[in-house]
């Protein structure tokens, strides 16, 4: 990391007096976080006492804090966190605290969908759709600390799901990532005398993103005596989905009388001319507060910026490739390219962008490469009979290696689900017992098959589990259990990312908390690593830097999308033009046919036009062909 000498916008927060709560909004590359990170660094070398944390809300924020920290020694004693792992670390000290069940036992994506949401469907007798819907309203709740009524769901199946939900909960022993804040209020409101919760200041990273929940939790530790620092961009709230909104930051020096107001707005990333064009498209919010525009520091370059329209999706995808292909032309890497796209439903943009790339043999990466491993089969037994290893009990553990069986029928799980119940224990546990009794009263086809299954593994963890305990490096530990009948081989993909976490993951850490990190490190090694353009979603771009950009169907009806919030929209589109520092590119298509000409609102093969959020702006569109034809 280069290092850090800072603007006079910037030295203005490093001699900030930590008993003071403070608000620093900071626009896109104002180099808000090193300067926090500087901060907490001058606090601990000029001997400032108490505890201090650094927190944020996404994995990717984090990961760039670290790379930060790692410049200033002092501050990297205090090691970032997440909003959810600071929760889980202050809910783990405290057991019993978060009203949840325990131990602590959260249910990633692929066994939400294959175990939780399967069986809870069935549990209550409804659509797995119609589940999904109660479950992002439950989910809401948490978030918004107020009814969140889904107009289509009635009074009595909502009751019927709340009962049905904290029942499948105990008796599958589970815990969902979103509802972890919620937790930690719930521990704060009820518990005066937790543990661990004795700090002196926190320094909260990206605080638009915060919902009120995690809004509530802040201000509950402030009343213990705790000074906040607040920093972000209400500019770049677009969490909607998970109830944030840039009301949170806007009110800091209401909800924190007496704090200071900081501001950051020199950009030391876009050209002068990305900024000019994004700038435009933020200040046409009328219900934003009126504040500096962001400017760009001294002898920036100018950038390059063009909106090309093209006859068709056919000719866009051919005029995005022929972007790219110039781009590297240039110099510039095909990892320091972004194409970024309002909403990708199926991959109807991007598996046909992909599909030209790789005839110029241009290289893309695969954003979902580790969730892609991880529904493997073979990969997935690996990781649930690791569980067992921890946790011989995990219910979700033995539910998940039932369910990849495939010849152990629902009507199986409903037997132990049912004894469960009576009995008021988890299914891990039912499973078990029942087993040791023949699985009495079960369907007999699955019961001989669940009974040869759970005896090969419990003969497999009994002959295993002692190799298991303590180890430097897990990942090459693991690749040498596979024995073709419980720990099957895993694929070649799936093998290189477990050597690879080995230099990244904590050593000395217990195998249940490595492999709750294999996903979210394994994602973080792939984006770090990656060598291919990216496709995403524009807020999935939030946070990253690169040369160049490109927005591609920026036709009104998807950008901004029909019924959605346009503030947040908007927000949504400044987070995309702001990523790149040299080279920012917007595309669309005069008429679609095919599977994107049902995204938006236009008809198939009707005419269509760009997006009102950039017409009368610094650049107007023009002929992609054309263009493109000018590079040759």
């Amino acid at each position: 990391m280069p290092e850090f000498s800072p603007t006079e916008e910037q030295r203005k927060i490093l001699e900030h007096d930590m008993r003071r709560h403070a608000r620093v909004k900071a626009g896109p590359g104002t180099g808000k976080s090193a300067t926090l990170v500087a901060l907490l660094d001058k606090l601990i070398t000029e001997g400032a006492t108490g505890r201090m944390k650094l927190l944020t809300f996404t994995r990717a924020a984090t990961g760039e804090l670290l790379k930060k920290v790692s410049s200033h020694p002092a501050a990297a004693a205090e090691h970032p966190s997440t909003i959810h792992s600071f929760a889980i670390s202050i809910l783990l000290a405290n057991p019993g605290a978060g009203n949840f069940p325990e131990p602590l036992r959260i249910a990633d994506d692929w066994e939400f969908n294959n175990v939780v949401r399967l069986t809870l469907a069935k549990r209550l007798g409804i659509k797995q759709k119609q589940l999904d819907r109660l479950v992002k309203e439950l989910a809401a709740n948490w978030e918004a600390l107020r009814p969140q009524d889904d107009a289509g769901i009635s009074d009595e199946l909502r009751s019927r799901f709340l009962g049905a939900w904290n029942e499948h909960r105990l008796i599958f022993g589970y815990v969902l990532l979103q509802e972890l804040p919620y937790a930690l209020r719930h521990a704060l409101v009820n518990y005066p005398e937790l543990r661990g919760i004795d700090f002196d200041l926190l320094i909260v990273d990206e605080y638009q993103d915060l919902n009120s929940c995690d809004l509530d939790v802040i201000h509950l530790l402030s009343q213990r005596g705790c000074s906040i620092i607040g920093a972000g961009d209400d500019d770049q709230s677009i969490y909607h989905f998970r109830k944030a909104a840039p009301e949170g930051i806007r009110r800091f020096l209401t909800d924190y009388p007496g704090g200071e107001d900081y501001a950051l707005s020199i950009t030391q990333r876009c050209g002068s001319q990305i900024i000019e064009w994004a700038n435009y498209v933020i200040s046409g919010d009328p219900d934003r507060p009126q504040r500096n525009p962001l400017t760009p520091v001294a002898g920036s370059p100018r950038g390059e910026c063009k909106l090309l329209s093209f006859r068709n999706q056919s000719e866009e995808i051919e005029g995005v490739a022929e972007l790219i292909e110039n781009l590297t032309e240039q110099d510039v890497k095909a990892s320091d390219i972004l194409v970024l796209l309002r909403s990708d439903y199926y991959g109807i943009f991007s598996r046909p962008l992909k599909g030209e790339l790789k005839i110029r043999n241009i290289p893309c990466s695969e954003e979902d490469a580790v969730e892609r491993m991880l529904q493997e089969p073979d990969n997935r037994r690996i990781m649930e009979v690791l569980r067992l290893v921890e946790n011989e009990e995990d219910s979700i553990a033995w539910a998940s290696l039932l369910k990849l069986s495939k010849r152990i029928g629902m009507s199986f799980f409903e037997y132990v689900y049912g004894i469960a119940k009576s009995r008021r224990a988890t299914f891990g546990k039912t499973l078990l017992e029942t087993y040791g009794f023949g699985f009495p009263g079960a369907p007999s086809a699955s019961a001989s098959k669940a009974k040869e299954f759970i005896r090969q593994t419990l003969n497999w963890l009994n002959t295993r589990r002692a190799d298991l305990q303590e180890q430097e490096h897990w990942g090459a530990s693991i690749l040498e259990l596979p024995d073709g009948l419980v720990i099957p081989q895993p694929s070649k993909e799936f093998q290189d990312l477990l050597l690879s976490l080995d230099e990244i993951a904590d050593p000395g850490q217990n195998l249940g908390r490595y492999l709750s990190q294999v996903i979210p490190l394994g994602k973080d090694m792939m984006q770090a690593t990656c060598e291919g353009v990216r496709i995403m979603s524009m807020g999935g771009a939030k946070g990253l830097t690169v040369r160049a950009t490109i927005m591609m169907a920026l036709e009104e009806g998807i950008v901004p999308r029909p019924e959605a919030d346009l503030g947040e929209e908007r927000r949504l589109l400044y987070v995309a033009m702001t990523r790149s520092k040299e080279f920012l590119y917007g595309t669309w298509a005069r008429t679609r046919t095919g599977p994107t000409a049902r995204s938006g609102e236009g008809q198939v093969g009707g005419i269509r036009n760009y997006t009102h959020f950039l017409q009368g702006g610094p650049v107007d569109s023009e002929d992609g062909k054309r263009y493109l034809a000018t590079l040759i």
